[in-house]
């Protein structure tokens, strides 16, 4: 078992409190599939609610991580979808978040699904916790819950994957090249803070629908010549605005085009969510991998927002995941 520092209780204590955040050391012979070893072999965990209750893990897109839900310290990524009483009851769940490695700091280059499944199954000993009763992933999340119902079939009873395909879609691949390439070119220039800016600008206009930036900003231009359009007022702030470090993006962004799940040796119950816009996880894909998972559901969600409807739908796809999660396995 891979020993943990609780960095906020001790372990009586873990149940009483809103949520816990635990460190887990990761064995001393976890290897990468890259054949890499970490140079930091920990995963940052954080328990929202009682070890005693069904314990769910979840886990969102590369700039998500381990706050899910809105607690003292901040508001979790998901903070619709999991509350006390939500669609992801924290009354009646224990809900698992994790952030994704590599840490800051991490000399490994390679990342992949596969080696955060392992490395979450070795949170899990820590925990104590034998089997999970659901991990709901989106997007990177949705592909690391993928490969950990592959590789951990006695360790978890319900999956649900949203907008995560078992394999990433060419033209996806090619726009993450992209970005990869225009972060490169800018840590050579020394300046990857800025790489990561203009990565993430061409990023929210493929999360997103032509449709729903029609509705949301005008075609013509500013006043005075060079003027930026509206769109690109609110692309070059959303860029700005995201402080991920050069190198982590790049291993992530690497870790998804690596990504590979077999479908047919997944044997969970399993809810596969597919928003109907989604131009990085087309319908098609998602429509494949359910067809391709032994008994799978599939929910397709027409949407405005593309591949970010699970983080603007969470009224829409809620109630299935909360009917998904609460229903008992025949």
């Amino acid at each position: 078992m891979s020993a943990a520092t609780e960095e906020r209780t001790g372990k009586e204590g873990l149940k009483s409190q809103p949520f816990c955040d635990v460190t887990v050391f990761l064995p001393s012979d976890f290897i990468l599939d890259s054949g890499e070893s970490l140079s930091r072999p920990e995963l940052k965990v954080r328990v929202y609610g009682d070890l005693e209750k069904p314990a769910i893990a979840v886990a969102g897109g590369i700039s998500a991580g381990r706050v899910v839900a809105t607690c003292k310290d901040g508001e979790g990524w998901w903070r619709d979808m999991v509350s006390p009483g939500g669609f992801i009851d924290l009354d009646r769940y224990c809900v698992i978040g994790f952030d994704f490695l590599p840490n800051a700091g991490e000399a490994a280059k390679t990342v992949t699904t596969r080696d955060h499944a392992r490395a979450l199954a070795d949170a899990l000993d820590t925990l104590n916790i034998e089997k999970l009763h659901g991990f709901v992933g989106a997007s990177y999340g949705g592909m690391i819950g993928l490969v950990f119902a592959e590789l951990f079939p006695d360790r978890i009873e319900k999956l649900c994957a949203i907008s995560a395909p078992d394999r990433p879609h060419p033209s996806a691949t090619a726009l993450r090249g992209v970005q990869r390439r225009i972060i490169d070119f800018a840590l050579k220039h020394g300046d990857g803070e800025g790489g990561v800016a203009l990565a993430r600008q061409i990023g929210m206009i493929t999360y997103r629908t032509p449709e729903e930036f029609g509705a949301r900003f005008e075609s013509a231009p500013g006043a005075a010549a060079g003027d930026p359009y509206d769109i690109c007022d609110y692309l070059i702030a959303r860029g700005d605005a995201y402080g991920m470090d050069a190198r982590r993006y790049v291993t992530l962004s690497d870790s998804i085009d690596r990504h590979r799940a077999d479908p047919a040796k997944i044997s969970a119950d399993s809810l596969i969510i597919a928003a109907e816009t989604d131009r990085l996880a087309p319908l098609a894909d998602l429509e494949r991998l359910a067809g391709a998972v032994d008994g799978a559901r599939l929910i397709k969600v027409p949407s405005l927002y593309g591949h970010d409807a699970f983080l603007k739908e969470t009224a829409v796809i809620g109630p299935h995941i909360k009917e998904f999660l609460e229903e008992k396995t025949s």
